[in-house]
């Protein structure tokens, strides 16, 4: 079976005059070279507007002039939002999104290691150099090299679940690594070992302790994230399993 891949795209501040639907009104070069890549790679595409929320791509709307800006913005589309994401989380292997850094702050409590948020500090030129690269690779090729885009879960956040990803950290040294905390802000960096080594040593520890725990059959169980269904798209476009 072919995993599902979406992509989630930033609303562009050019549009057409009159209404359409959203994949038309959205006129922004870098909307339009990220539509072309979900066409060429069979991906699904939904767009993360500043008025509406997340759109379907042939859902018909006005043109309009909202951006998201304030804290107020974010909380206002996370609540027009909530019920569709958790339904798209659940219907998809894999999911991009391309949008600035204020969009990404909208869908911030649902990332997981299933979401590739693709982050460039340069701005609109530098979302347009990546999306550009993009476009010149094969499916297999794309899904490599967004790799480097993966959020990973760091301590703090699976602290609850006991769920600890936290030792992938030092599977690869030279991928950049990240988390729903740090967000990008370091590259090959965890923001949260810096601020609290003692409690980071700390979630190792305990890590190995329910690792050792959960060797004897006793709880409580691991659970790594890292291992589920992305990491099945990712090999199945590779080529290293069958399906």
């Amino acid at each position: 079976m072919t995993p599902k891949i979406l992509i989630i795209a930033g609303c562009s501040q050019k549009k057409l005059p009159h209404p359409a639907p959203a994949i038309e009104l959205n006129q922004g070069q870098l909307f339009r070279s990220i539509k072309r890549i979900a066409f060429q790679n069979n991906f699904d595409l939904k767009i993360l507007s500043g008025k509406y929320g997340l759109l379907e791509p042939n859902q018909v709307i006005a043109p309009y002039n909202q951006k998201i800006k304030t804290k107020a913005d974010i909380r206002r589309i996370q609540n027009l939002i909530k019920n569709k994401i958790n339904k798209i989380w659940r219907s998809y292997d894999l999911i991009i999104t391309i949008m600035g850094k204020r969009y990404v702050e909208v869908l911030r409590p649902y990332l997981d290691s299933k979401f590739y948020v693709v982050f460039d500090r340069r701005g609109i030129g530098g979302y347009l150099s990546q999306v550009s690269h993009f476009s010149k690779l094969q499916t297999s090729q794309l899904l490599q090299s967004i790799i480097r885009f993966q959020i990973i879960e760091c301590a703090e956040y699976l602290w609850s679940y006991w769920d600890f990803a936290i030792v992938d950290r030092y599977t690869d040294p030279n991928r950049p690594h990240t988390c729903t905390n740090c967000y990008f802000q370091k590259d090959n960096s965890c923001s949260f070992s810096e601020m609290y080594p003692h409690l980071y040593q700390k979630h190792i520890r305990d890590y190995h302790i329910i690792l050792n725990s959960s060797k004897k059959n006793t709880q409580p169980q691991v659970s790594n994230k890292l291992n589920f269904s992305h990491n099945t798209t990712l090999d199945f476009f590779l080529g290293k399993k069958d399906h």
